[in-house]
């Protein structure tokens, strides 16, 4: 720690402490513009000027000098220096309010409006504008510059479909090109020009095309970016602020829902830097237009011939308990089941499954469908979740992150620019996917196997550790069983046949294998296509099991399985027992459950299906007898229901969300319901108590605190835990003179509040458990490698897609790809294809499917392979795992 003074005040503060930074917990305001804590300083706009000396030092003593008080001889510096640039050294005294600093400050601010526009009575940054509060504080009451000598720039340019650039209020301070350069790696903005003509421009092509442009506007220190859909539509000191929850992934991102007149205005990020900093990917900042949609089903309907009417609430839960209570009555409790989605809270699945299991006396219960059937290895995060407190954003050199079959960018992309940071930082990170990906740039190894051989992959990872006597003796003497097995497993193949199986050299698996296991703390995080190849291999759950275990990479922070789940509340459907297999509470006896493919396919009587749309399903869904609809919107699903019931958004009450990391985290209600909508959880409730159960839950909470009480892992999710924030406590400062106490202050306070909770994992919660390690029982790695005929087609994730949500937001429409084949350029060449060429693509499944779209030709994808990405036009539920054959498509 280094004593400096600030205005004559004394302070502690660490080694290479920004001057700006320092003179914080004093309560010193020095203004920046181009100044950022997320960015790297480049002292641009000289609006941070500051006084600056250092102790005069005595040539003889090598100390420094004394005044007659006793105090060090300060040699002020000539010129002033930038506070944003300048970092601390002992002794150094700093002065703020100096005159020099008052005349620098109104200069700077005098120099900036000579071209800037006098727009803030229109301006959307007007209220939150660091311009218009320096100006008022700092700068000069007139201006010695003509209107008419005032340099007009182009206002109102469209930088992209989602961003607006008025160049005129553009002060250059770069931040968005900064931004856009450091933390997302995209430099897709520049500047053009020189002098009073400089201007931002999209370099680009389409413009702007970015997963992160929104955040620009929020760092912008002026009102020079705006969004397209909040320009001039309310100022924002009429917005109502309500903390809550990005419904759109399984990050789980903090953000603030702008609110007036019930209506949602925008949506901006709300810090908490153990989930997303202060950053937010477009789509969780504009698919929020879906919850004021006009198609939103606003009353119950009951169907009548071939159309679904409306009808009162009293009338719909009649029909749906009449039905229900006599298809019990004649078949059983087992004729009756329920798909619940992974998007809805934690409040309605725990009620939801209550319904079934306790009311009902049914375990038919599912909520993977689609790409969330692959939300596989529940068992892994239940058992070996990153330990409490490890934040992907700030791994150091002593950690190694192994991302498996994970496209972060598309599936979760605020996860990705964590990493991306953490890398920065010095976190070896290892990428192995079947493609290249985004996050590749960032590792340190990338390591492209092929489609179907993870299984193999992750088992010639432990081969190679077992080779080195790379496992941790002491964790596995102490905390496991079947080593021994497992060794013995692995023998079945060479490091050479692992390696070959794969498509990988011996010594890049080594390699791996070698940085994993020697790693002070190592993390696994697998993706989709991970989570799709432990369906087709049992073995691949036991092999990632292995891996982190015998490592002792497990129970503490930064070490431990990460699954990247599909959706918001993924992880919570697992936790709230939303499958046949999972009870939570009371489970009947000698109740066994139905598959998925048995749900939607018609076998049971009654189908309760609530926020989700199995009629998209690829197995293929038939209408059961009775079929109940519980949804925003008129999916597929509630085209062809019985009974159709209006649900609430997440933005029209409150509610909990467990994300990827196993935080659960509270989300309020913002704006009033459109219609005659209700929270699922009361519409659940009102269904029970006609079947007969008492229940009594007024409220979210309510039904939370029964949670606590029966699923252990969250006993301690109260919501008045959730509710409150834990500061996050980093660097610690000692402010105080000799005649006042010091006081200790956190410069984690200056970068926000950390809330929600973490559950621990088995390994975590119980240092005495033990963990089985399985013998390795491979299946034959070439079921999809090139040996067999056509190509191996790998199913991509598009962030934008063709998902209910996102098509009732119209902003983001010009950000939804349209479709296309990912072929690389060997293969392409062979068969005679070139980029942009239209193709046929031909599936072997039964039934046959042939589909036409576009060729891109790349280096992306490995010989061999092919991509698509899901759910896009004619791309919607391709069979992972398939062989497909290319061909050029008839003119």
């Amino acid at each position: 720690m280094l004593k400096i003074t600030v205005d004559g005040k004394p302070i502690e503060v660490p080694a290479n402490t920004l001057v700006v930074e320092a003179a914080k917990p004093l309560g010193v305001h020095i203004p920046v513009f181009c100044y950022h804590p997320k960015l790297a300083p480049v002292g641009m706009c000289r609006m941070c000027l500051v006084e600056v000396g250092t102790p005069k030092m005595d040539p003889a003593t090598k100390k420094p000098m004394l005044d007659e008080q006793g105090n060090p001889v300060i040699a002020w510096m000539p010129k002033l220096q930038t506070g944003c640039t300048t970092t601390v050294s002992e002794g150094m005294a700093v002065r703020t309010t100096t005159q020099a600093v008052q005349d620098a400050r109104r200069s700077v601010i005098e120099f900036l409006l000579t071209s800037h526009p006098l727009d803030c009575p229109i301006c959307d940054k007007g209220g939150e504008c660091p311009l218009q509060d320096h100006t008022l504080a700092y700068g000069p009451g007139v201006s010695r510059f003509r209107v008419e000598s005032k340099f007009h720039n182009e206002k109102a340019v469209p930088l992209g479909p989602l961003i607006v650039l008025d160049r005129e209020r553009c002060i250059q301070c770069a931040r968005c090109i900064r931004f856009q350069d450091e933390i997302v790696d995209e430099p897709v903005l520049g500047f053009a020009d020189r002098g009073r003509a400089l201007e931002i421009v999209a370099l680009d092509d389409p413009p702007f095309n970015s997963k992160f442009s929104g955040n620009t506007i929020d760092i912008c220190p002026v009102g020079a970016l705006t969004s397209n859909d909040f320009r001039f539509t309310a100022r924002v000191f009429e917005l109502n602020d309500h903390p809550s929850v990005c419904a759109h992934c399984s990050v789980g991102c903090n953000i603030l829902i702008g609110e007036r007149d019930h209506a949602i205005q925008r949506i901006t990020p709300r810090e908490n830097e153990a989930v997303n900093e202060i950053w937010l990917c477009d789509k969780g900042r504009f698919v929020h237009h879906y919850a004021n949609s006009s198609e939103r089903i606003t009353q119950p309907m009951i169907r009548s011939g071939s159309e679904l009417k409306p009808v009162s609430w009293y009338d719909a839960l009649t029909a749906i308990v009449y039905r229900m209570n006599l298809i019990k009555t004649e078949h059983g409790g087992s004729a009756l089941a329920g798909l619940a989605g992974d998007r809805v809270a934690n409040e309605d699945l725990y009620l939801f499954q209550k319904l079934f299991r306790e009311v009902i006396g049914s375990n038919n219960l599912e909520h993977r469908l689609g790409w969330s059937q692959w939300n596989a290895g529940a068992d892994l995060v239940k058992n070996f979740g990153a330990g409490i407190g490890t934040n992907l954003g700030e791994l150091g050199k002593n950690t190694t992150v192994l991302v498996l079959g994970a496209d972060a960018e598309e599936e979760q992309p605020v996860i990705r620019l964590r990493l991306s940071k953490s890398a920065k930082l010095g976190a070896n990170l290892i990428v192995a996917n079947t493609r290249v990906t985004k996050l590749a740039k960032h590792s340190k190894q990338s390591l492209l196997y092929r489609p179907g051989t993870e299984a193999y992959f992750v088992a010639g990872l432990l081969r190679a550790i077992s080779d080195e006597n790379l496992f941790n003796a002491d964790f596995v003497s102490s905390r496991t069983n079947g080593i021994d097995e497992l060794k013995k497993s692995l023998t079945d193949y060479s490091i050479h046949e692992y390696a070959e199986k794969c498509g990988l050299d011996d010594d890049v698996l080594r390699a791996a294998a070698r940085a994993f296991a020697t790693s002070e703390n190592a993390l696994i995080l697998f993706g989709r296509e991970m989570m799709f190849a432990m369906q087709q291999e049992p073995a691949l759950e036991s092999a990632l099991a292995a891996l982190a275990v015998a490592t002792g990479h497990i129970g503490r922070k930064d070490n431990g399985v990460i699954a990247l789940y599909p959706h918001n509340n993924s992880t919570g459907a697992m936790d709230m027992g939303i499958l046949p297999d999972r009870g939570v509470g009371r489970v009947p006896t000698n109740a066994k459950g139905l598959s998925l493919r048995d749900i939607v396919s018609g076998k049971p009587r009654t189908l309760y299906v609530m926020g989700c749309d199995p009629a998209r399903d690829p197995f293929g869904f038939r209408k059961p007898e009775f079929l109940i609809v519980q949804d925003l919107f008129l999916t597929e699903t509630a085209k062809k229901a019985d009974v159709v019931l209006p649900a609430q958004s997440w933005a029209e009450r409150d509610g909990t969300f467990t994300n990827t990391e196993r935080r659960v985290q509270l989300f309020r209600a913002a704006i009033k319901p459109r219609g005659q909508a209700r929270t699922d959880w009361s519409i659940i409730q009102e269904i029970a108590k006609q079947l007969g159960a008492q229940w009594n839950y007024h409220s979210s909470a309510d039904v939370m605190n029964e949670i606590t009480q029966r699923v252990p892992l969250y006993s301690k999710m109260s919501y008045d835990r959730l509710a409150t924030t834990a500061r996050r406590r980093t660097s610690v400062l000692t402010v105080g003179a000799e005649s006042v106490e010091p006081v200790q202050i956190a410069l984690g306070e200056l970068f926000g509040d950390v809330s929600g909770a973490m559950w621990a994992s088995v390994a975590e919660s119980d240092p005495s458990a033990r963990f089985d390690l399985n013998a390795m029982e491979l299946r034959d790695g070439g079921r999809t490698t090139a040996t067999r005929e056509g190509l191996a087609l790998v199913i991509s994730r598009s962030l934008y897609d063709r998902g209910t949500l996102v098509n009732h937001s119209e902003i983001v429409q010009p950000r939804v790809p349209q479709p296309f084949v990912e072929l690389n350029s060997h293969d392409a060449e062979e068969l005679a294809i070139e980029n942009s060429q239209r193709v046929r693509v031909s599936f072997n499944t039964n039934p046959a499917r042939t589909i036409e779209l576009p060729a891109r030709v790349n280096g992306y994808v490995p010989p061999g392979v092919v991509s698509i990405p899901n759910n896009l036009d004619k791309t919607y539920n391709l069979p992972m795992g398939a062989r497909v054959k290319v061909e050029k498509a008839t003119e």
